[in-house]
């Protein structure tokens, strides 16, 4: 006898399903996505015991006919593609046809739909254990979230006999906090559409249909007074960024990705997303904002995941370009630019020498005494003065701006201290009296190859060695001393991603943490007092550096309040 043998069909199906349908979140995903696709401007979402007891999900889109109903329950049944060349075209969610018959074999499915025009609804019912086609029936007309026409998706006893399945499935609490986190994607992704999701009894989420940047304060400042920073790029490879400034988490789950209507969490578009943001946060800090792309359909190939939560993109230089012009126009502030001096204004690069200088002296150009027309206003405002000997208010039409000055100085003395030192880099160049010999995966080490002479000016001594290796001879003096090998390889690693040669290779989290530390020590601290003069020095100086929303470590430096704002705390809004 054999050992190779067909599969039943019933058990190839809930493998296949295992693509899809990997918990509760993935089937509220695909559900909302149809939804969407059908050109919904609501959907609800309810839940109960974590989505495996019962999820249904409610739209108000175009709704299916009686004939539609009784084919989109089986496999590649789909509306989205009619020939192979749609799929280099595709602007739609959904487009293979596995979401319902995927879901019908591990859950039981009712679907109750009424089509845009007609005035029958008609209701489709399908066990996990059905094989065979099953055929609608008319059912008593129904509201859908105050329409007519739409669709209600009811999936009950997920897994229920799948046992293996549902064994490794979270706590009902964390379960339901994958589909609150797959529903707040959709809804920055979708912001034109309403959503409600009740979990049980409760209601988690209720959200209007808005504009992106309306429903990204709503969503993600969380009524607290951050400032939100926005640009848009037009063109064939357009963008939009919605940036909340002086907000850093631990964790990526803030950088919202949006392509071509698509929520994502492509590795691609992240790294180029945090490409000019590198030196704004603490390395392991990253930003919260919204970034929001769209590109010609043929360019990018979204069939590349089950969940179509990454794509490949045709051009992703592309991509990085577009990234960077963004951020660089948020991180640019070109109205503050001619607001007086630099942040190397009355500053002399320190000498390295291996260690760091001690001084605690705050290096600010004025002295009282010195003169004040030049200060008469700053580009957030009038000085109002100081709150708990920390904070600098300032006042400018209907905002109050307060600054950390602690953070805001270490802010402004990083920058010099680190434009003094890269300013340097190359120039001096120690020798290692035993070469480090850093190993690199071969395959990889021919395109890194003729990017080792990019370094040579900045005081590395490089070449290859062997069929896996690179060995380094000499590095640049401002490395100072310490263990090197991993230092180099992230050095490589980076060099190996650039296409253009990297801005600084000698910076990293080593040489980081030395000029934060250096910028910390030497910066006015919480509870120090300051001069007015020295007051409003430090402000333009803050607003002259390249990245003035954080400290270096990823603090911020300042918050604005707006005068609303505060008339709402006193209740003086009409």
């Amino acid at each position: 006898m054999g050992k190779i043998r067909i599969l039943p069909s019933l058990i190839a199906e809930r493998i296949a399903a295992g693509e899809v349908v990997e918990r509760p979140a993935s089937v509220v995903k695909e559900l909302c996505e149809n939804a969407i696709d059908a050109g919904a401007s609501a959907v609800e979402v309810r839940l109960s015991r974590g989505g495996t007891e019962l999820i249904e999900v409610t739209d108000n889109g175009s709704g299916m006919p009686r004939e539609d109903l009784e084919v989109c329950i089986g496999r590649h049944a789909t509306s989205k593609i009619r020939e192979f060349e749609d799929l280099s075209r595709l602007n739609t969610l959904g487009f293979r046809g596995e979401a319902l018959p995927s879901i019908a074999s591990v859950a039981e499915l009712t679907v109750v739909s009424r089509a845009a025009g007609t005035s029958t609804t008609h209701e489709i019912r399908l066990a996990q254990s059905a094989a065979e086609r099953v055929e609608a029936r008319n059912v008593p007309n129904i509201s859908f979230l105050g329409s007519a026409q739409g669709t209600r998706v009811r999936v009950v006893s997920l897994f229920s006999q799948i046992p293996a399945r549902l064994k490794f499935l979270k706590s009902i609490g964390a379960e339901t906090s994958a589909v609150r986190e797959i529903i707040e994607r959709l809804a920055l992704t979708h912001p034109e559409v309403a959503f409600t999701f009740r979990n049980e009894e409760r209601t988690l989420l209720e959200l209007p249909a808005e504009n992106l940047k309306d429903r990204t304060v709503r969503m993600l400042a969380d009524d607290n007074p951050f400032e939100i920073v926005e640009t848009e790029l037009p063109g064939a490879y357009s963008i939009q960024v919605i940036w909340l400034k002086g907000l850093s988490l631990p964790h990526t789950r803030g950088m919202y990705q949006i392509v071509n209507g698509r929520a994502l969490r492509d590795r691609t578009l992240q790294s180029a997303i945090l490409n000019p943001l590198k030196q704004s946060f603490l390395p392991g800090n990253f930003p919260v904002c919204v970034v929001r792309i769209d590109l010609p359909p043929d360019e990018l190939d979204v069939n590349v995941h089950p969940g179509k939560t990454e794509i490949r993109f045709l051009e992703s230089r592309k991509i990085y370009a577009l990234c960077d012009a963004a951020f660089e126009r948020l991180l640019g502030r070109p109205a503050f630019r001619d607001a007086g001096p630099g942040p190397d204004s009355g500053f002399m690069p320190p000498t390295w020498n291996g260690s760091w200088s001690q001084s605690t002296t705050p290096h600010l150009s004025l002295e009282p005494g010195a003169p004040t027309a030049f200060f008469d206003s700053t580009p957030i405002g009038e000085y109002r003065g100081v709150w708990f000997a920390t904070y600098l208010a300032f006042e400018k039409e209907d905002k109050i701006t307060l600054i950390d000055q602690h953070a805001a100085h270490e802010r402004v003395r990083y920058e010099q201290i680190k434009k003094g030192v890269l300013g340097k880099q190359g120039c001096e160049t120690q020798q290692l009296l035993v070469p480090e010999v850093v190993k690199f995966p071969s395959d990889r080490l021919i395109r890194l190859r003729a990017k080792l002479d990019w370094i040579k000016p900045l005081g590395f001594e490089a070449e290859v060695f062997g069929e896996e290796s690179v060995v380094f001879r000499a590095i640049p003096v401002i490395w100072g001393a310490g263990t090197w090998s991993e230092r180099l390889r992230n050095l490589l690693e980076r060099l190996e991603n650039e296409d253009a040669g990297p801005e600084h290779p000698t910076w990293d989290e080593v040489l980081f943490e030395k000029i934060a530390m250096e910028a910390c020590r030497s910066s006015f601290k919480a509870g120090d007092s300051i001069h007015e003069w020295s007051v409003r020095d430090l402000v333009r100086k803050l607003y002259s550096c390249d990245h003035p929303g954080n400290c270096p470590h990823g603090r911020p430096t300042s918050i604005t309040l707006s005068r609303n704002k505060v008339e709402e705390w006193f209740s003086r809004l009409s």
